[in-house]
């Protein structure tokens, strides 16, 4: 378990176009603040408890329609978000899994692993709810592929997933990503508002 006096909790599910801009936020984060160490924990946003997955409907592009406020964030950070996707909602609770198999098991190569899921699900549109896919992606991180698949087949992570609504409430995230810094967190926000936070965590711990 990472000391919280300088660590901050990355809340974020694999299936969130949010969290994609947060990847790339908190890669930042840690060029900038290579002391603060980063422990991702996963929210599932859609477990099954919630029923079916919604249907999958493209959306045309109409070049009149107003950028959205994922469009706006993503463009004052300077993040593409990927275009002809061809995949919709899935199941992302073995992924969310398998990070923690990575960060129990071979934890200096879970940053590699954790952006490895999120190209893979938002840049090639690949079904991270396939355990073909989970192993092929660990296998390609330098991990030990089947006995990630074996340990998440066997479900051994799975009471360190966090769901929506209620588990995820009462815990105090209510959106993700959500970056918790001791006491302070923030949740689709800005990298500037980030860095602040940050600056001001780093000042805290230092002197705590």
């Amino acid at each position: 378990m990472n000391n919280s006096n300088d660590t901050v909790i990355i809340a974020h599910d694999y299936l969130c176009p949010w969290c994609w801009i947060g990847l790339f936020q908190a890669k930042r984060l840690k060029e900038e603040f290579p002391e603060i160490k980063q422990d991702w924990r996963g929210y599932e946003l859609l477990p099954e408890a919630l029923g079916p997955l919604p249907e999958y409907k493209p959306k045309p592009h109409d070049p009149n329609k107003p950028p959205s406020r994922l469009q706006l964030l993503a463009e004052l950070d300077g993040i593409p978000i990927p275009s002809n996707r061809t995949i919709g909602v899935v199941r992302t609770h073995d992924a969310l899994q398998s990070a923690e198999f990575v960060k129990e098991r071979a934890p200096d190569l879970f940053d590699a692993f954790n952006e490895a899921v999120y190209r893979a699900f938002w840049e090639r549109s690949e079904d991270i709810s396939d355990r073909d896919v989970l192993e092929h992606i660990a296998s390609g991180a330098g991990l030990d592929g089947a006995r990630l698949r074996a340990e998440i087949e066997e479900k051994r992570y799975s009471s360190r997933i966090i769901g929506f609504d209620d588990d995820a409430y009462a815990r105090d995230i209510t959106h993700v990503p959500t970056f918790v810094f001791r006491g302070e967190r923030c949740a689709e926000a800005p990298y500037s508002t980030i860095r602040l936070m940050a600056e001001r965590f780093r000042a805290w711990y230092k002197t705590a």
